[in-house]
């Protein structure tokens, strides 16, 4: 896992980001705390690019293909940074995304694979839950039931994925296509694993949960996130690009621009949390992420049970009030109460947070973000949960005058045995 962060306003953009990596594997999962995440997108000119999640594009680390990139970017710039983006991802399908066929073969099979192996054990779990299943003596009869509960489970996602919003690239995408490309390994993979199980009607539904769900915005497994950091040679003042990147299928990329956050005299400084940004969003709003998503909830809940104590004083002597009372919309006031919370919280931790970024100096914004960072990882150090943010944190800074300077970094050599790294930096 992973924490890292921008902090922009009108002087600079200050990154940071720890150096824990979590593997995982047959095995369980073990945490190292040697990763780089913060890479220069270009030798020459003000721009960065910063990972996190996934480290690897399909089976290809990222740190390898931003180098590649960087060497292949050389001197040549763009005018925004929107543009670096842009010709990033198309240097990815120019070299065959770095991968051969036969691997983004066995990517998709893993991922239909698992995704299958998920949908039986949901099924399963369900099914489990309700007593009347655990009596039903014959196999026929709980093999039907099991079905039912696949079809279910598969009904409601591919109700979410058609609500969801669709990749640019994959809009075209038509089902006889898909199936083109998927039925062969769908039956594959169903005949290997569950024949007795897959009827024609669960490989018809799981085809097109599959078809939903390559379209979508939706990732499941692996993914990564691409953050874009800096200036355009045309832009004088720093912006950010977030983008989320999965797997490659039918020789496009499955990736999205999730947010692009750009400084200008309407929007002077800005706090921007990626991955695991519970802690930081504490500091920002003044209260927990945990605490937010159950105030509706819990509100809601003693308000209605307030509600009925009232209905039940008074139904005996004024049945018409009752009436009134069971008609109040107890939804509604509970929403018009977080909306009046989420104001306060917006005027007396949001905005006064977000009013002195945008004054700080850009020693303070490399200070702040690599505070906020170290918050994170001490929150974790001292909880029961794993500690998934950690190792040293890397910061730099970017501005428009001074280039990409890097405030705190780590190295797996020692500089001073090596002189030849930086000799040869420029000349790569």
């Amino acid at each position: 896992m992973t924490a890292v962060i921008g902090i922009l306003n009108k002087n600079a953009v200050a990154i940071a980001a720890d150096s824990a990596v979590t593997i995982t594997g047959s095995n369980g999962s073990k945490i190292y705390n040697t990763a780089n995440k913060i890479f220069t997108l270009s030798k020459y000119h003000p721009v960065s690019v910063v990972i996190y999640n996934s480290a690897n594009f399909i089976a290809t680390p990222w740190e390898i293909i931003i180098k590649l990139y960087r060497n292949k970017l050389g001197k040549n710039s763009f005018s925004s940074l929107k543009e670096y983006s842009e010709d990033f991802f198309k240097f990815l399908k120019s070299n065959n995304f770095f991968a051969s066929k036969e691997t983004v073969d066995h990517f998709i099979q893993s991922l239909i694979y698992f995704s299958i192996e998920d949908f039986v054990r949901k099924a399963y779990e369900s099914a489990m839950t309700n007593e009347e299943n655990l009596i039903i003596s014959s196999e026929k009869d709980r093999l039907k039931v099991f079905r039912e509960y696949i079809v279910q489970i598969l009904n409601q996602e591919i109700v979410e994925l058609e609500k969801s919003e669709q990749l640019e690239d994959f809009k075209s995408l038509t089902k006889e296509h898909f199936d083109e490309i998927t039925k062969k390994t769908i039956n594959k993979i169903f005949d290997q694993e569950y024949k007795e199980l897959a009827n024609k009607k669960i490989r018809e539904k799981y085809s097109m949960f599959l078809f939903n769900y390559f379209k979508s915005k939706m990732f499941y497994g692996q993914w990564s996130g691409l953050i874009f950091a800096g200036y355009g040679e045309n832009e004088i003042y720093p912006s950010t690009i977030s983008t989320k990147v999965a797997s490659v299928f039918d020789d496009k990329i499955r990736f999205y621009t999730e947010h692009v956050e750009n400084i200008n005299d309407s929007n002077t400084g800005s706090i921007m949390p990626f991955a695991q940004r519970d802690v930081i969003d504490t500091l920002i709003t003044g209260i927990s992420p945990d605490i937010d998503e159950t105030l509706f909830f819990t509100f809601n809940k003693f308000l209605k049970g307030y509600n009925d104590q009232l209905i039940n004083l008074v139904i005996e002597a004024n049945p018409k009030l009752a009436e009134n009372l069971k008609k109040l919309d107890i939804n509604k006031v509970s929403k018009d109460f977080i909306t009046e919370i989420n104001k306060v919280r917006d005027i007396k931790h949001v905005k006064p947070t977000v009013s002195t970024v945008s004054i700080l100096s850009k020693e303070d914004l490399a200070e702040m973000a690599e505070s906020l960072i170290y918050l994170t990882y001490l929150k974790r150090r001292i909880s029961s949960h794993e500690e998934s943010v950690g190792g040293p944190i890397d910061v730099a800074l970017i501005s428009k005058g001074d280039g990409f300077i890097w405030i705190k970094r780590k190295h797996y050599f020692e500089e001073k045995f090596n002189p030849q790294f930086n000799r040869n930096y420029f000349n790569a």
